[in-house]
Parts: structure tokens; C-alpha cells; sequence
């Protein structure tokens, strides 16, 4: 695993050794950038859940301004701090060792607010409807913020909190990135358009092998398996 753009380019990202934590696909993590390019540079980003680290180091090295990553697995949090040393971007983040259900109220009782929220818990625990809800209390998002959410296709999201809107769903494989804005929802007819620090931003993801974006996915074909 290696980080795909910006000053850090290239370099050698570490995993955690074990199958508990598995880091983003790379073309999951380029599609990403793709559409969130224009808002990075000068972001604050918050990565929860952030497992090796591998989408806020790839957002400092395409020039955000500073990131919290926070992560519960001790291993993980090693391996997060080797992967900032290692791109000499540690000097730009702060990694926190704590649950995110908790460290969120104390970010928030500090006063921190960022413009990028990445949420991407482990799959099937139920953990991102719990973090939304966090969120609509804990305001740490800008009013122009985003946040995006990883998850599996067979997870279901709400389209509506109290203080966020799903703006977009896309499609890579079996993974989804869920992105939701402050406020409503766009209308359907027209284009929308995600605002941040860096600008608007393009809504369409570029189309690549085996890569397919999709809008609202039918609630009919998501399915809740269980999995001991």
C-alpha cells in the first residue's frame, strides 16, 4: 500500500498485521481524492476509525492543513504512527488512542471543529448510524464541512439526520462512500455540489475498471447478513 498523490507520493503505507483491520482499496482511496481534491488543500481533517492511517495521511500529503486520526486498536495506532514518521507528515497530526463515541464529545468540548470528517468502522457492527447521530450533537463539522462514510453495499445509512443530508452515494465494488453535507438535500433536479474551504467539487466519480457510482441505492436490494 502506497500513498497516490501530493507531496508524500509513493511512499510505503504499513498495515496492521491480522485481518481486524483492512485499509481502503487503493482505487477506493484514488476515487475518493478524485471527487474531494478540491476541498483538501488547507482542510482540518478528522479520520475516525482510521485504521493504518491511510486516508488522512493521504489528505495531509495533498495538502490539508492538519488531522486528527483516532483509533481503539492499540496495533493500529503503532502502525498509524510509523505510517506519519515514515512520510514525514507526523508533524501535521495528532493521533488519539480512544473510542470514537467517546473522544468525539471530547474534541468537542475542546472546541475543534473540521471542514472533513471520514468515518470507516469496521463493517456490520452498526457503528456508523451511532457516529451520525454523535456528530448532529457533538457539532465538531464546519457549516461548510463534509463528511463521507465508508461502508459495505449490504449496510444501510440514513438519507436524513437531525444536521446532516446524504448528498451521494458511490459505488466501487462491494464498498460505498455515503457523503453528507450540513443542512438539506439537494433537490433532484439539480446538480450537486459539495462546499468546502478548497470550493465546489465535482459530484461525478471518474468511471475505471471494475468502478461504478450510484445514486440513492435501492433500499429493496440491501440485505443485513449476520455474521459469528
Amino acid at each position: 500500500m502506497r500513498v497516490l498523490g501530493g507531496q508524500a507520493r509513493g511512499r510505503r503505507l504499513k498495515s496492521v498485521p491480522g485481518a481486524g483491520t483492512r485499509p481502503p482499496l487503493a482505487r477506493v482511496r484514488q476515487a475518493l481524492f478524485n471527487v474531494l481534491q478540491p476541498v483538501v488543500p488547507g482542510a482540518r481533517w478528522l479520520d475516525l476509525f482510521a485504521g493504518t492511517g491511510s486516508y488522512a495521511i493521504e489528505a495531509l500529503s495533498r495538502g490539508a492543513d492538519e488531522a486528527v486520526l483516532v483509533e481503539l486498536d492499540p496495533r493500529a495506532v503503532g502502525v498509524i504512527k510509523e505510517n506519519l514518521t515514515q512520510t514525514g507528515l507526523a508533524h501535521k497530526a495528532t493521533v488519539i488512542r480512544g473510542d470514537v463515541l467517546r473522544e468525539l464529545p471530547r474534541l468537542a468540548s475542546q472546541g475543534r471543529r473540521f471542514d472533513v470528517i471520514g468515518v470507516a468502522p469496521p463493517y456490520f457492527r452498526g457503528l456508523a448510524p451511532r457516529v451520525l447521530a454523535a456528530l448532529d450533537e457533538t457539532l465538531v463539522l464546519e457549516d461548510d464541512g463534509l463528511v463521507f462514510v465508508q461502508r459495505h453495499v449490504n449496510e444501510d445509512l440514513p438519507a436524513r439526520t437531525k444536521s446532516l443530508s446524504l448528498i451521494r452515494d458511490y459505488r466501487y465494488g462491494q464498498t460505498i462512500l455515503s457523503v453528507y453535507r450540513p443542512g438539506p438535500a439537494p433537490d433532484r433536479d439539480e446538480q450537486p455540489a459539495l462546499a468546502g474551504r478548497g470550493g465546489r467539487i465535482r459530484t461525478t466519480p471518474p468511471r475505471g475498471r471494475g468502478e461504478r457510482a450510484s445514486e440513492g441505492v435501492e433500499e429493496g436490494r440491501r440485505r443485513h447478513p449476520v455474521f459469528g
